[in-house]
């Protein structure tokens, strides 16, 4: 996972989880690893993840240019060929930005 640096406090309230002996290993191994403690290392990932997951849920914006192009694709498809498909996947859109 992409790591990004987030203000670690040292007065914050407790989170506490149980975990089956395997999995705290490997977590702990992953967390020396990357030369973090194991509650740094499991706060700072399960805090990404929830970011990820919550950012999933907001809002979208798109100026009115991407917007109108956005609904001609919905209300014109693409004809349905492999070379078409290709060109989708692989062309930089109005959307990319």
């Amino acid at each position: 996972m992409a790591k990004k640096q987030v203000k670690r406090s040292t007065s914050g309230s407790r989170l506490s989880i149980r975990v089956d002996a395997t999995r705290k290993a490997v977590i702990a191994r992953a967390a020396k690893q990357h030369g973090e403690t194991l509650s740094d290392f499991v706060l700072e990932n399960a805090y990404q993840v929830a970011t990820e997951l919550l950012a999933d849920e907001g809002p979208v914006s798109l100026t009115r240019k991407q917007l109108t192009h956005l609904f001609d694709v919905l209300d014109n498809p693409p004809p349905a060929s492999i070379a078409a498909v290709r060109k989708l996947l692989t062309e930089r859109s109005i959307l990319d930005g």
